[in-house]
């Protein structure tokens, strides 16, 4: 049962980076736009995300729900010991939702709200996607200390050291990055294309080097991570993989071939996690007394038996559906670029 849990946990991070880390990237890219692109770069943004940016966040209730009904001591730590930063990314998703809904939906557009509900949007992408990063590399940093009896050890210290930081800058830079690529395929104009063109490529350069930063960080504070990971076949593979994906993502670019390019961006990705997995599973985090493993942390067995069948009878009403919402929205989309071409021919 831990197994099938442990794929569900594993898939829902997965998803929940290549998906929904691609729409707060697009809210990135809206801090770097060209002033003559910018009516047309929100445009985009808008028809790419307007079906699924709520339902991304699915992905995160559900690694939520996991964690709280399969492996309570593993919830408890995090809400307890990270509350700060867990606080920080669910202020950052609400403002940002907030902003992204009245300026996608408001029927007045008056141009001056249209500017506040954008600038909202961005910031809170970039502040969501770097609390993001900040709890993914608490995780693993080795500062959680369950027994520390002050507020800066309990509190403060597990995740605000340097691989937490960087760690936070390098999920900036990976939601940049699937933006960019995939908005490439989101528009016909060419001068739009250019610039998620050249915005994808630095960003990727970006992840590149800011991933460097984080084992530099993880060997500079002496991270038990660091060494997990050096020792780990697979982890270093996934690595290796994605990094030599570079060349083969900016070929298909230049051969504009959208479709394939999603494809390797999101492989890219999902690499980068998969090299992370596989260097601290089964444990689902460090600690200062040592790691603490799924399996021990589980919930008794009758309890993840339920949990798992709700997951199963969940997926094959879940993934459906969510195939059906974005075939309707895209075909309902090209239906009415479609008709507009033709009301502006007549």
């Amino acid at each position: 049962m831990i197994e099938i849990l442990l794929f569900f946990i594993a898939a829902s991070i997965l998803l929940y980076v290549i998906l929904g880390g691609a729409d707060y990237g697009a809210g990135i890219l809206e801090l770097l736009p060209l002033p003559e692109l910018q009516t047309k770069q929100r445009s985009v943004v808008n028809e790419a995300m307007g079906p699924v940016w709520e339902a991304n966040h699915m992905w995160l209730i559900l690694i939520v729900v996991i964690l709280f009904m399969g492996f309570p001591p593993i919830f408890t730590m995090v809400m307890i010991h990270l509350h700060i930063p867990v606080v920080a990314l669910l202020v950052g998703i609400v403002a940002r939702g907030t902003a992204f809904t009245f300026r996608h939906y408001d029927a007045i557009h008056d141009v001056k709200s249209q500017r506040v509900y954008s600038l909202i949007f961005s910031l809170s992408s970039l502040w969501t996607t770097f609390w993001l990063g900040i709890l993914a590399g608490s995780l693993w940093q080795g500062r959680l200390n369950p027994k520390a009896k002050d507020f800066i050890g309990a509190y403060i210290a597990p995740w605000s050291g340097l691989v937490p930081m960087t760690m936070g800058c390098f999920t900036v830079c990976i939601c940049a990055f699937l933006a960019a690529v995939y908005l490439v395929g989101e528009t016909k104009d060419p001068e739009l294309k250019r610039y998620f063109w050249k915005r994808g490529f630095a960003f990727n350069v970006a992840v590149i080097f800011s991933g460097g930063l984080v084992f530099a960080a993880a060997y500079w504070e002496q991270s038990a991570f660091l060494t997990a990971f050096l020792s780990h076949p697979l982890s270093i593979s996934c690595v290796v993989i994605a990094t030599l994906l570079f060349f083969v993502l900016w070929q298909l670019l230049k051969r504009n071939q959208p479709v394939l390019v999603r494809l390797t961006a999101a492989t890219q990705v999902a690499l980068i996690i998969l090299g992370w997995f596989f260097a601290i599973a089964p444990a689902a985090l460090i600690t200062l007394q040592g790691p603490l493993s799924f399996y021990e942390a589980a919930a008794p067995e009758a309890t993840l038996r339920q949990l798992t069948y709700a997951l199963c009878v969940g997926s094959v009403l879940i993934f459906p559906s969510l195939f059906y919402l974005l075939k309707v929205f895209k075909l309902s989309g090209k239906s009415l670029q479609g008709d507009s071409t033709e009301n502006d021919g007549k």
